[in-house]
């Protein structure tokens, strides 16, 4: 059953890769998109501006689009679907409180489904709680395009020009499936308001998936983020020859998706995800993903300090395998091993 929102009025909260990427994309939809960013910052990113696509290597003209900087801008205009781009961080920053608590207000008078593409654990609760949602007005999302902002220390191969990316205000790729966004079901209608109305673009599609799978996408990853990591965010090849280093994380990576509250799709998940497996789908992606640096788009997002939000996912898996009488083993060692490199920079 087709579902489409004949004229879709979108709000979204955040200007950055994510942000960006996805308006972009909903407008090409036909939408209208209006970005709420933090104040002071409306000019910066008002319209028009320009994307780079890595895809077929040129530049994109993004316009009509609104931007404001205050809730109280938009408080009273009624919109399809309320987009938030927040970090689990800010979210939970005394700032980022109070603009979560105002957009509630909004989402609650108007019935608006909201969408928070933030990860971190126990981040949906405390939307919930924060915006005083229930559970079936709050989805997750997932952007599954590679966008990052044009001043990220990336290299740049050919065909992708470097004057062009610094033309631009962020860069994107999307995956060899064209999925750009995924958006959780935990409100099947709305999830396929949101599919139906991303998918007119013809350029980028919206894939759907469970909250189940939803849990597995936000943990399972870091174990092979933190392998990269240890080996200096090198080439895939390379990471994958510190034998010792991806066999932890491998095994790390299987611990978690094993996980009790991962249910059988996890238990799936962990008999087919071996080293030989995960090393073909990230070194294939390594190539498939060209002229973007994959490794380099990695080490952006996931090295630093973001590395130890990635971390603290991590130490919140390893709790609840042990919790649950679950030994995790490899996932501990893993960790010793970032402890330990971690401890070595500080002296």
């Amino acid at each position: 059953m087709t579902t489409n929102i004949p004229s879709a009025n979108i709000l979204i909260v955040g200007a950055g890769a994510t942000g960006f990427s996805v308006g972009y994309h909903l407008t090409l939809a036909g939408a209208k998109i209006t970005f709420l960013v933090r104040s002071g910052r409306a000019a910066t990113v008002a319209a028009p501006q320009k994307l780079y696509c890595y895809d077929d290597v040129s530049l994109k003209d993004f316009d009509h689009y609104d931007v404001v900087d205050h809730v109280e801008q938009v408080a009273a205009q009624s919109y399809d679907f309320i987009i938030i781009t927040l970090d689990g961080h800010h979210s939970r920053t005394s700032t980022g409180k109070e603009l979560l608590t105002g957009l509630g207000t909004m989402a609650r008078h108007h019935g608006t489904p909201v969408i928070m593409c933030g990860f971190g654990h126990g981040l949906k609760p405390f939307y919930m709680e924060q915006m005083g949602l229930p559970s079936h007005q709050l989805l997750r999302g997932m952007l599954g395009t590679l966008a990052h902002q044009s001043h990220a220390p990336l290299p740049v191969h050919q065909p992708a020009d470097a004057e062009q990316i610094a033309q631009s205000i962020i860069a994107y790729r999307h995956p060899a499936d064209l999925h750009g966004f995924r958006i959780e079901t935990a409100n099947d209608l709305a999830a396929q308001q949101f599919t139906d109305l991303y998918n007119r673009s013809q350029v980028s599609l919206c894939s759907q998936a469970s909250p189940v799978m939803f849990d597995l996408f936000s943990s399972i990853g870091f174990p092979v983020y933190a392998a990269c990591d240890l080996a200096g965010w090198r080439p895939f090849a390379e990471v994958v020859h510190n034998q010792h280093v991806w066999t932890l994380a491998c095994a790390a990576q299987s611990e978690i998706a094993s996980l009790p509250q991962h249910g059988a799709e996890g238990q799936q998940m962990s008999q087919s995800m071996n080293e030989q497996t995960t090393a073909y789908i990230h070194q294939n992606m390594e190539q498939q993903l060209l002229p973007l640096d994959y490794q380099a788009f990695n080490q952006f997002h996931h090295g630093g300090k973001v590395a130890a939000q990635d971390t603290e996912s991590m130490r919140y898996s390893l709790a609840e395998g042990q919790r649950s009488g679950h030994p995790m083993t490899a996932l501990q060692q893993l960790l010793q091993l970032l402890d330990e490199r971690a401890d070595a920079d500080n002296r």
